[in-house]
């Protein structure tokens, strides 16, 4: 790389058969979900509007009809299969990957990378300590159902107190740490390719990696992502598991934080990001981060 960092406006599948075989030292991938408009296609329009309408939500930042499919959590799992082929290619012998998702798709989404060639070390958690309860008792549908009488709904409403639909409330996002396979041994993969081992000289990792969601000023910075990750996360995986000076690839780079975090610890950058809109908030972004450095 010429510079510490190259960006490009581009579907992932169609830019990751351009970068050279064996030469990323990391990837961190927080790819679409799954959920409705969250899908592959990824609609920022629709999610805005949708967003906009949830402000009377009973489920507050969810925005309005972005309910859990299990057809479209497949979905994910076949394409992040294609992404996940590319990405064994582009990885040095040895070294990690790791992909968020959200639980429910979680297995979809470890399968899809195990099938690709990857082995799955561990599963991750970024514990962000508190989040949203989403669970709806069921009183205001109960009051809304024509076909009952006053006193059939008071019934029910007192039977059903205090039960709820089963959504728990959330505390963390699941990490897959996945691996491409070794060159030889643990110490003949890492004296060849300088990758494949996690470090522990600043501090002993748990499995948990505990931050806190993304402050305001941290959302406004990054032109308010919908799915923004803390910078003070993704600098510390970036830390653990890449060597100083390596290449980290992000192919779902969005507002650019993953690219931020590793110009900020000496490592440089490629992103790829389809979105129009956040390409051109990435690009100041990193700008900017290279400057202050």
């Amino acid at each position: 790389m010429n510079k510490r960092y190259k960006i490009y406006n581009n579907d992932c599948l169609k830019e990751l058969p351009l970068i050279d075989n064996n030469s990323i030292d990391f990837v961190a991938i927080d790819p679409p979900y799954g959920i409705d408009v969250m899908n592959v296609d990824w609609d920022d329009d629709k999610i805005e509007k949708r967003s906009a309408k949830s402000k009377n939500s009973s489920v507050g930042k969810l925005p309005v009809g972005m309910k859990f499919d299990p057809k479209d959590a497949k979905k994910l799992g076949v394409f992040l299969n294609q992404v996940a082929i590319q990405l064994l290619q582009k990885l040095k012998p040895g070294a990690f990957c790791v992909v968020f998702s959200q639980p429910r798709a979680a297995h979809h989404v470890a399968a899809a990378f195990e099938e690709a060639g990857f082995e799955i070390r561990d599963q991750l958690i970024w514990n962000y300590g508190a989040g949203q309860g989403k669970a709806q008792g069921l009183q205001n549908f109960i009051r809304k159902n024509r076909t009952l009488t006053s006193a059939q709904k008071n019934a029910l409403i007192e039977r059903f107190d205090g039960l709820k639909t089963p959504q728990l409330t959330p505390v963390f996002e699941t990490m897959w740490l996945a691996q491409k396979p070794r060159d030889g041994t643990f110490l003949q993969n890492y004296l060849k390719h300088g990758v494949g081992l996690v470090d522990f000289r600043e501090k002993k990792y748990r499995v948990s990696f505990e931050h806190p969601k993304p402050r305001k000023k941290e959302r406004e910075l990054a032109g308010k992502h919908p799915t923004l990750k803390p910078l003070s996360l993704m600098e510390e995986l970036i830390k653990v598991f890449s060597p100083r000076d390596g290449v980290v690839l992000d192919c779902f780079a969005g507002s650019g934080t993953t690219g931020v975090a590793s110009l900020c610890n000496d490592r440089r950058f490629i992103g790829i990001e389809k979105s129009d809109k956040w390409f051109e908030i990435m690009t100041k972004r990193l700008a900017d981060s290279e400057r202050q450095q």
